[in-house]
């Protein structure tokens, strides 16, 4: 319970900061601003990582953490996947002073990396959930997005629904899947996520462009194309089924239990003087290969994937944001209190000897 004399002390005089560097960044905080919107604690948002705040929230380590109170979460839920469990190597925590992680698998890994220095915070690191995804268990919330959304639109939930939402589109793969799916008879949704053309991905920008003109010549009657910039998860109220290539929208796919197929026969390039190679499917998606999408597609659009698989992912569904505020409110008010919530991860090992011993190597 969050009470009346911790909210005035966030209050008082405390600079809140969100740093983002994307919407999909920001969507994972705005419910927790929502919080402090409700509760009347000002805050703002902004791409600028080198502002001073009284009170940061990251999901990334800016060459320099100008906040009195330095808050990190994870960018996805695949952060690091090619060098899980111990990202921390590579994306240290040490220099923040608490951190929060989406659910038991994560906090699984972080376990075991523990012994490593870098993924210790300064006071502490706790199993909270994913905020982003509270919505979609708030039964008032997500109905009446849903509603919004659907004036954007036209999708029939009703019907079958095949998303498709890549990481790096290229090779013509999407225009693969708009045969596939049109052979089928399925409605399809487009969904990537790069916004705008940018300098660093134009052959994305030009590869993705080229593909949705294409798609909607090929099917224009039962297609739709989200726009880059709206909140992923939404459209898991819609959808039946996601083809991608290595997104990070197969976990969080699980918040809805929908299954997702990768295709491990195609290649993948980032832009085109990058290095070429097969596509690596994260061990939760169905597996298949090209001459044999529309028959996986035809088997599992109907499926729901184990709920069990959810909850190995996320914790505490529709109530992390309460969580994060909670845990941030009596991490004010003392900062030895958090670690007595049942959310507090333990490490494996105490991380000083570790240290002493790496800085003798150096």
């Amino acid at each position: 319970m969050i009470k009346k004399n911790q909210i005035m002390k966030i209050a008082k005089g405390n600079k809140i900061t969100f740093f983002y560097n994307n919407k999909h960044e920001k969507y994972i905080f705005d419910p927790i601003s929502e919080i402090f919107k409700q509760k009347k604690i000002n805050f703002t948002f902004s791409k600028n990582h080198d502002l001073r705040s009284d009170i940061g929230f990251y999901c990334r380590k800016p060459k320099n953490i100008n906040s009195k109170t330095s808050v990190i979460f994870l960018g996805g839920i695949d952060q690091g996947r090619v060098i899980w469990p111990n990202i921390w190597r590579e994306q240290p925590w040490n220099e923040f002073d608490i951190g929060f992680l989406p659910g038991d698998n994560w906090a699984k890994r972080w376990k075991q990396s523990s012994c490593d220095y870098r993924s210790q915070t300064k006071f502490g690191v706790f199993n909270v959930g994913w905020p982003k995804g509270d919505f979609l268990f708030n039964l008032k919330e997500n109905k009446n997005r849903i509603k919004q959304f659907k004036k954007r639109y036209k999708i029939n939930s009703n019907k079958i629904n095949i998303l498709y939402a890549p990481s790096f589109e290229c090779f013509d793969r999407q225009i693969e899947v708009a045969k596939v799916v049109k052979k089928l008879g399925f409605n399809l949704i487009i969904k990537h996520w790069l916004e705008k053309k940018e300098k660093k991905y134009k052959d994305l920008w030009d590869n993705i462009e080229r593909s949705n003109k294409k798609t909607l010549e090929i099917y224009k009657k039962k297609t739709t194309i989200i726009q880059p910039g709206e909140n992923f998860l939404i459209l898991l109220n819609f959808i039946n089924l996601i083809i991608t290539d290595e997104s990070s929208v197969a976990y969080e796919a699980l918040l809805k239990n929908i299954p997702t197929i990768s295709v491990k026969d195609w290649l993948i390039q980032r832009h085109k003087k990058g290095v070429t190679r097969y596509v690596k499917p994260a061990n939760i998606t169905i597996k298949t290969e090209k001459r044999f999408l529309g028959k996986a597609i035809l088997k599992h659009s109907k499926i729901r994937k184990d709920f069990k698989l959810k909850k190995k992912e996320f914790s505490h569904l529709g109530k992390s944001s309460k969580i994060v505020v909670e845990i941030l409110l009596s991490f004010l008010n003392d900062r030895k209190s958090v670690k007595k919530t049942k959310y507090y991860l333990k490490p494996k090992t105490q991380t000083n000897f570790f240290k002493k011993i790496e800085n003798l190597f150096k």
